[in-house]
């Protein structure tokens, strides 16, 4: 009795083993499916590598032979006239002294809403090559020449460049102002010079540009975001004002 129960055990073992046999078949199956597609998938992979890096490297572009060398200013200055300045030298001076502190301050803010990184972003966004009737260019931006006099009125290069295509453009002058008849304005003032001819020298071209502001300076702090944009703005739209009047080279 006791044999026979053991020999149905065995028989409903071996008919298990049986049963999942097949399973056991088909995930042995599947999982060396799996590890043979991985395989194929990493070799594709290192072919796409080994034919990517096999490729030569696109040729950077040559840099213009032209330079242009952009000198920014750390001027800002400021001033606020009223109706005493309508009335003689005597008014004026009243006028000055009643607006002196405002005008103090105003010019350190200026220099500071439009600091040669403001100047530099203001220009960066306009084709200033092209708004100077210059061949492709590389533009250059300088460090600001303090001395006032140099950046007046010097007529040789102010950088250490040797290149024969060689232009400078130099901003010497943001100035705000508030009258009581015209309303508050930006004035900007460029020089241009051209040391394309070959000469040592160059002739500086002198202009402006100015337009009205109605938001600069703020008079809240939640005005300032909008104040210093438009001072930007106005700054692009005073310098392309002044560089209409450039002639292009002959």
């Amino acid at each position: 009795m006791k044999f026979a129960t053991t020999r149905t055990a065995l028989a409903a073992i071996a008919v298990s083993c049986i049963a999942i046999a097949p399973a056991i078949a088909q995930d042995s199956t599947a999982a060396a499916e799996t590890a043979t597609a991985a395989a194929e998938a990493t070799v594709a992979a290192e072919a796409v590598d080994a034919a990517v890096a096999a490729v030569p490297a696109a040729p950077a572009a040559p840099q213009p032979a032209c330079e242009l060398h952009v000198f920014p200013t750390l001027e800002g200055q400021a001033m606020t006239t009223g109706w005493l300045s309508g009335f003689g030298v005597v008014g004026a001076i009243a006028d000055a002294a009643s607006n002196k502190n405002r005008n103090i301050s105003e010019a350190e803010y200026l220099k500071e809403a439009l600091g040669p990184q403001m100047q530099i972003d203001a220009l960066n966004s306009i084709n200033l090559v092209e708004a100077l009737k210059l061949p492709p260019s590389q533009i250059i931006y300088e460090t600001p020449i303090a001395d006032r006099k140099i950046t007046t009125k010097a007529a040789t290069r102010l950088s250490a460049s040797k290149a024969p295509c060689y232009v400078e453009l130099v901003i010497t002058q943001n100035f705000y102002t508030k009258k009581a008849i015209y309303g508050r304005s930006l004035n900007n003032r460029f020089i241009v010079k051209d040391f394309r001819t070959g000469k040592d020298k160059a002739a500086l071209v002198k202009g402006r540009g100015g337009n009205g502001l109605e938001h600069f300076p703020p008079k809240t702090t939640d005005e300032t975001e909008a104040a210093e944009n438009e001072l930007r703005e106005v700054f692009v739209k005073n310098f392309l004002e002044y560089a209409k009047g450039i002639k292009p080279a002959k």
